[in-house]
């Protein structure tokens, strides 16, 4: 393929002196902040201005090491008692969590959704072309991941359910994120009128909470608890989210409650294969390998966040087509080379730009110093764009041959659970794309917005008008 971006896109910037990278122009944009943090080997290792406890790694090397070093790094970022997801778990609990998670993503489990990811894809796709113009992540960006996920727990997969779910995953997201939003640094309590929405929405949902703690019992409530009990008060979480919480509240509880409801009633004979999600869990549970609580929560955080990073990706793939549309014709013609046009698609626009992690001791990377207990923004769009790995980093080369190198999906025992079938979507959803419409394009009338205010760095728009013919 001959396309070649010849720079790194979005607008330049000059004349940078700090870098913030929970401020929202370099969420937009983060190329020209990678360019300046490369340019100073003062900054390989970069403390935020203003923060005490916030430290950035951007080159490939450095964050590749810190995915794999899960000892030093730790993800379990939130210091509660108990981590609320295995995501945000550590050693044996994250070990003992993710090994059943793991049997649904085995490659024979993954053959036999195939089927059902092409038919989700197929509907989406043929639903895209009949409106011809419509908004993107609601007609085909979203319903894809989300009705996937909802096809494996057995959850409904409507049109009205998905837009539901994608609804509270936003709402979760927002208010889950620990290091908050965008702007000055602020105070890690919240204001009185900030308390106030807080109490407001727990008084609000009495109802489902006492839905949860009859389903749970008292066991369950009080292992729910140590989820947001702080095991350490002193770890700082600048910015926090606290104007989102009342707003994500309802929508966590009630997702709690759906795949409650679902381990409760399900109903199937062999959860040993991991074939049926709910099954599996449930089989795990009996034995004692996993809580109710933790099914439950392992459930709603495979929903609400599992499907962002398709989302992302997707989006910015019919972006990127759409401004290039010789590209389009040629993976028309060559379905065959789609494979690879995702893998820089997941470089050059890393969907999930950076992870969090938090040291558990002091550590020394080239010559400088993190102290104990900081929190450490590894900075995986800078990583994926740096030209000690990536020849010309800062140029998108569809044909790259160590594409697949980069790391989107992480690394080490965090590496991406679901990978395999977020890369099966993609292609499949592209295949479809291509192989059905003629010519497609993206409403640019106005400026497009990025999501700016998760500070896991999603990379996409928050919008997308399209046409498609």
């Amino acid at each position: 393929m001959q396309e070649k971006t010849q720079s790194c896109p979005f607008h330049a910037i000059h004349n940078i002196k700090e870098f913030d990278a929970l401020d929202s122009v370099a969420r937009e944009n983060p190329w020209p902040y990678s360019d300046w943090l490369r340019a100073g080997a003062d900054r390989r290792v970069y403390k935020l201005p203003q923060e005490d406890t916030i430290y950035l790694l951007h080159r490939f090397d450095d964050v590749k090491a810190a995915l794999t070093d899960a000892d030093t790094f730790s993800n379990k970022i939130i210091p509660t008692v108990k981590s609320p997801f295995f995501a945000l778990t550590d050693g044996k609990d994250h070990q003992r969590i993710r090994s059943i998670i793991a049997t649904f993503f085995t490659p024979n489990n993954l053959q036999k959704r195939e089927a059902d990811v092409q038919q989700i894809v197929q509907e989406a796709t043929e639903n895209l072309l009949q409106k011809g113009q419509c908004e993107l992540f609601e007609n085909w960006a979203v319903p894809i991941p989300l009705g996937v996920l909802a096809s494996m727990f057995g959850l409904p997969g409507h049109e009205a359910s998905i837009a539901k779910y994608h609804h509270h995953a936003v709402a979760i997201n927002r208010a889950l994120f620990v290091t908050g939003g965008t702007g000055p640094r602020r105070s890690e309590e919240p204001t009185v009128a900030e308390k106030a929405a807080i109490s407001f929405a727990i008084f609000k949902n009495i109802p489902r909470f006492i839905k949860l703690w009859k389903m749970v019992g008292n066991k369950g409530m009080a292992e729910l608890k140590t989820m947001v009990q702080f095991a350490r008060k002193d770890l700082a979480t600048p910015r926090p989210n606290f104007e989102h919480i009342p707003a994500g509240l309802g929508p966590l509880l009630e997702l709690m409650l759906l795949f409650l409801e679902k381990l409760k009633t399900h109903k199937n004979k062999d959860g040993t294969d991991g074939s049926d999600v709910i099954a599996t869990l449930n089989f795990y549970q009996k034995k004692g390998d996993i809580s109710l609580v933790e099914a439950m929560m392992a459930g709603a955080f495979i929903l609400f966040a599992g499907h962002e990073t398709v989302t992302s990706l997707l989006s910015n793939c019919f972006v990127h087509l759409a401004r290039n549309p010789a590209t389009f014709q040629e993976l028309k013609a060559e379905p065959g080379l789609i494979e690879n046009f995702v893998e820089e698609m997941l470089r050059f626009y890393t969907p999930v730009g950076r992870f969090l992690r938090r040291t558990t001791r002091a550590v020394e990377l080239n010559g400088q110093r993190i102290p104990k207990d900081a929190i450490v923004i590894l900075m995986l769009g800078a990583a994926n764009t740096d030209a000690e790995r990536f020849e010309n980093g800062c140029v998108f080369d569809p044909g790259r041959k160590n594409a697949r190198q980069h790391l989107a999906f992480g690394k080490g025992v965090h590496f991406c659970i679901g990978a395999t079938l977020a890369r099966m979507q993609a292609v499949a959803a592209l295949k479809a794309l291509v192989g059905r419409a003629s010519s497609i394009a993206v409403d640019e009338t106005k400026p497009l917005k990025m999501v700016t205010d998760r500070d896991n760095g999603i990379f996409r728009y928050e919008e997308l008008k399209v046409v498609v013919k």
